[in-house]
């Protein structure tokens, strides 16, 4: 009889282990906010074009994910691509795998005004995860090896390209809820504006300088 228990208070034992180590490695997914603008910095509003997007490791020059979509900006010149589950690309059995290199390629099409039919431009970043203390960090690095400004709460990482490339300027947002929260995405957008002082009510919010904390997110249930 102490045999039977013992065996169903360890198959217990071993059902919360296994549900506690799933639910700890949930998901993540990215999603990436970009805003077109000219040279003398006037957003590039209503404008279309192909995105194509690329996951490679570093290791491998195969693509592990490939994405190619019609593209338009809105009147403030922003737009944004999603990725699910990017953290099955950068993990490996729940632990830090091979750097991801992200590219994104902007090819002009039939609807394409705001660039000439043969200037599309390429943007690439590193996406490299470590492990500290049972916790997965993030990081970020251009193509000539400089690191993204970097801010992380509980569910969430945020990284602002620090030095607009051509007409970009973007950050990324990398959470465990998908759709990404609106108010994240929101935060994310003021804080990668170019010019803060052309951004009154971000100012007026005390974003500037730094990524908004304390109370924004909440994870839904």
């Amino acid at each position: 009889m102490n045999l039977t228990k013992n065996k169903f208070y360890f198959l217990i034992v071993v059902f919360f282990w296994a549900f506690t180590t799933l639910s700890a490695q949930s998901a993540y997914h990215l999603n990436f906010q970009g805003m077109l603008s000219d040279i003398e910095g006037k957003k590039i509003s209503n404008e279309h074009f192909d995105l194509k997007v690329q996951l490679k490791l570093k290791s491998n020059q195969e693509a592990s994910f490939e994405s190619l979509s019609d593209v338009s900006t809105n009147q403030e010149g922003w737009f944004a691509f999603n990725i699910e589950d990017i953290s099955s690309y950068y993990l490996k059995d729940g632990l830090p795998g091979t750097p991801l290199v992200i590219k994104f390629e902007f090819l002009p099409n039939d609807l394409t005004e705001w660039i000439g039919q043969n200037e599309g431009f390429m943007v690439s970043y590193t996406l490299i995860s470590h492990q500290r203390e049972n916790k997965i960090e993030l990081q970020i690095t251009r193509l000539e090896g400089s690191s993204l400004i970097a801010h992380s709460e509980e569910h969430f990482y945020v990284f602002k390209d620090q030095m607009p490339f051509a007409y970009l300027s973007g950050g990324f947002l990398i959470t465990d809820q998908y759709p990404p929260d609106n108010q994240l995405v929101e935060d994310l957008r003021t804080w990668i504006t170019p010019s803060m002082e052309e951004e009154p009510e971000a100012a007026s919010r005390g974003v500037k300088g730094g990524f908004p904390t304390g109370g924004n997110y909440r994870k839904k249930k």
